[in-house]
């Protein structure tokens, strides 16, 4: 009857065992945008962030966001067009009164990027100090018209930037 009692016990005691044991699943999702010709990253070959602040000083309007980029090509020969898809410009989302859109101003290596491309030759980008990489170069949004800005709330909106390869002029 001891063996058959303790036969029991352990029975229980690894049932018991199973039935505390716990399990969790961890589900991922990857994903990417593939260029295979042209990339804009930051300058260490890492992605630009998908959200960023410009925190605003009550009296003189929004700080400026600013980043170190570099162009990544597999062609370093052939000249790059950069230009803005849209407008950059913060909206209004959840504002006071009177709130109006905010215009943005954005650069890429001090030159003023608008809805016209503008032309980064190859000798000015691929200097060779990183095969396939450009110079490191400041990209910066900034509010276009300093100034206070009057109506309290949350503004947002994207900031779109479309690079070009040029063609081959053989």
């Amino acid at each position: 009857m001891y063996r058959t009692l303790k036969q029991a016990a352990l029975g229980l005691a690894i049932f018991t065992a199973a039935l505390s044991a716990h399990a969790v699943e961890a589900h991922i999702t990857v994903w990417a945008n593939v260029d295979p010709t042209l990339s804009l990253l930051r300058a260490d070959g890492s992605a630009l962030p998908a959200d960023v602040e410009m925190p605003y000083r009550a009296g003189q309007g929004l700080s400026s966001w600013s980043e170190r980029v570099r162009v990544f090509s597999n062609d370093t020969s052939l000249d790059v067009d950069v230009r803005l898809a849209e407008p950059a410009v913060l909206m209004p989302k959840v504002t006071a009164a009177g709130a109006v859109d905010i215009p943005l101003s954005v650069t890429l290596n001090g030159r003023e990027l608008g809805l016209a491309p503008i032309a980064f030759t190859a000798d000015q980008l691929f200097q060779g100090a990183i095969p396939g990489a450009s110079i490191e170069m400041p990209l910066t949004v900034a509010q276009a018209a300093p100034g206070p800005i009057t109506a309290a709330g949350l503004y947002d909106g994207p900031v779109s930037l479309v690079l070009v390869q040029k063609a081959s002029s053989l």
